[in-house]
């Protein structure tokens, strides 16, 4: 009995000695990357060769003033003048994934394999991990969420939560942008919005409204999430 004890603590410690060394590797790594990332020149991606159609002349720009249209050069314009946002968001996205990444290896050296029992749980984490991260993360776990030639049952099924049932933002920041966009109070262009989201995803969150219009015309309104263009413009240089 003592032996099998003795037995049993030696591999609790030579995991955790393992887990340590993976979490040590883990920030060298981080601290590397970081310094590469401090000092890479910036470069929005080239669309030249792109099959998506631009408007190159429209040179609108948003209040932050960043393009509403896909611009190389005033994107990275924009970004040399907020180099430090960029850098906080490097370090946000890392602060997210390095943890994660880390407990996936120490799970690994532990048992030579992810075992099925923590499946669940890590899927949970990623999906959670994923939703922070903000609309360009959620929008990756969404196209991953339809992938089960890559990813386990559970996995998928965690990450379907990232098509209709993100976390959603405050309605009453909701209705401000509603009367903004359309120039004018709530009750000037509908008769009732419902009070929370019906539906909440990467991008926008959906509310169900009726028409001032005398005919009582149900709709759908979408609400873009505030800083989606700023935060997604930032991941293009983290990703």
């Amino acid at each position: 009995s003592t032996s099998d004890s003795s037995s049993s603590s030696g591999a609790s410690f030579g995991d955790r000695i393992a887990n340590s060394g993976a979490a040590s590797a883990a920030a060298m790594a981080t601290a590397a990357v970081n310094a590469a990332v401090a000092m890479k020149t910036l470069e929005a991606p080239d669309v030249t060769k792109s099959y998506i159609s631009l408007d190159k002349d429209n040179k609108a720009l948003d209040e932050d003033g960043l393009p509403l249209v896909y611009d190389k050069d005033l994107i990275e314009q924009y970004w040399r003048k907020e180099r430090g946002a960029l850098n906080k968001r490097w370090q946000y996205f890392v602060g997210k994934a390095v943890p994660f990444l880390t407990r996936l290896v120490g799970l690994f050296i532990a048992d030579g394999k992810i075992e099925e029992k923590h499946i669940p749980s890590l899927s949970e984490q990623a999906r959670i991990d994923l939703q922070d991260l903000g609309p360009t993360f959620i929008k990756a776990g969404q196209m991953m969420s339809v992938r089960p030639d890559v990813l386990p049952q559970a996995t998928l099924e965690e990450l379907e939560k990232l098509q209709d049932a993100v976390e959603p933002f405050d309605t009453t920041v909701a209705v401000q942008q509603i009367e903004q966009e359309l120039g004018g109070p709530l009750g000037q262009f509908f008769t009732s919005i419902s009070e929370e989201p019906i539906a909440a995803a990467s991008l926008a969150q959906v509310y169900l409204a009726t028409l001032n219009d005398g005919k009582n015309t149900k709709v759908a309104v979408k609400v873009q999430r505030p800083e989606v263009l700023s935060t997604v413009s930032k991941d293009l240089y983290v990703l």
